[in-house]
């Protein structure tokens, strides 16, 4: 009986454990032969690669000469909700199907960035910082602190992490308003939160924001000295999206002359693919900003559900021949390798 081949490149976890057990739950452990990859090992992957039916990646980034590397690949999973690495128009020209994890990590990015944004209100980690050298600063010693009963949380893009802040705020006495061009009316009414028409306008309002806008080209500094500008002064700024969406030197400024009170980033702008940070951000020593590896997205819960559901479209595609839950390239219905 011929298997079905499928190559884990870098995934999350370790082993294929979690994998073997999505295969006997679906009844077709015998029909599939698993093949992990650890590190970084680009080479080593395409040879392994050439003749799988299937992979299931992270961090490579899959342009179109890589995806014609991979001649026989019928679908491709991606542990992850973004898919910026990935260049679906060669994915469909190629007949491969792109499946991500919309579901991970929502719930532990949305209470990462609420704790963040707390962390900001309450000054919680410049006042140990300071505890710590041996100071003992009065209250007003790291800046504003705020109550966050009625006050403003802006959310910059309005997907299905920053609804679930919005549910996560609403408990803390907050009001919620967003924008994201892309999603109608009607959505954000269902989850009463007020849409804004401009950035300038969401920070010329909000006393907390946090930004959660993929890194495409035209998002590329998308947010910078026009929009710091429009601040009150005192301002809580937290992203957890991804990096370069925010001009790092505005925001520097911004915080210099007090319109940002406290800044908290779980991702930056020269952040490498495997967590490390190069020195170079303007925001590295500031006190008033706190920063995190790329963790946001982490727990144990999480990282075993997006494994489970990455396996479980490999399994649709090759197994069942019918479209992966989460595609992400929807034009390739119809032209797909395996529908031929």
């Amino acid at each position: 009986m011929k298997q079905h081949k499928v190559v884990l490149y870098n995934t999350e976890g370790t082993g294929i454990g979690v994998e073997e057990k999505v295969l006997r739950d679906m009844g077709c452990y015998d029909k599939f032969n698993l093949v992990r990859i650890d590190g970084d090992r680009d080479d080593d992957f395409f040879k392994e690669a050439a003749d799988a039916d299937g992979v299931i990646i992270v961090y490579i980034d899959m342009n179109r000469e890589n995806f014609e590397k991979l001649p026989n690949c019928k679908v491709l999973t991606i542990h992850a909700i973004g898919v910026n690495n990935i260049d679906q128009k060669a994915a469909t020209d190629l007949g491969i199907c792109v499946g991500n994890v919309p579901t991970y990590c929502l719930e532990e990015v949305a209470v990462h960035t609420i704790a963040m944004v707390l962390d900001g209100a309450r000054k919680i980690t410049q006042m140990d910082r300071r505890v710590r050298r041996g100071e003992w600063p009065d209250v007003t010693g790291c800046g504003k602190i705020f109550n966050t009963m009625g006050k403003t949380y802006g959310l910059v893009a309005f997907g299905n992490i920053p609804r679930r802040i919005a549910e996560i705020a609403k408990e803390f006495g907050m009001r919620v308003i967003a924008y994201d061009p892309f999603v109608a009316k009607e959505e954000f009414e269902q989850n009463v939160v007020r849409r804004v028409d401009t950035l300038e306008e969401l920070f010329a309002e909000s006393d907390y924001i946090s930004v959660h806008t993929p890194r495409l080209p035209s998002t590329y500094h998308m947010i910078g000295k026009k929009q710091f500008d429009a601040l009150k002064p005192g301002a809580v700024f937290v992203v957890t999206g991804r990096g370069g969406v925010v001009d790092e030197d505005a925001l520097k400024a911004a915080i210099t002359s007090g319109k940002v009170s406290f800044a908290a980033f779980d991702v930056l702008e020269n952040e490498i693919s495997l967590g490390e940070v190069e020195s170079g951000s303007p925001l590295m020593g500031m006190e008033e900003v706190v920063m995190t590896p790329h963790t946001a997205y982490y727990s144990e819960e999480s990282l075993v559900q997006c494994r489970i559901d990455a396996m479980k479209q490999i399994v649709e595609v090759l197994e069942g021949k019918k479209l992966p839950s989460y595609l992400v390239n929807k034009d390739v219905a119809g032209k797909a390798r395996f529908q031929k």
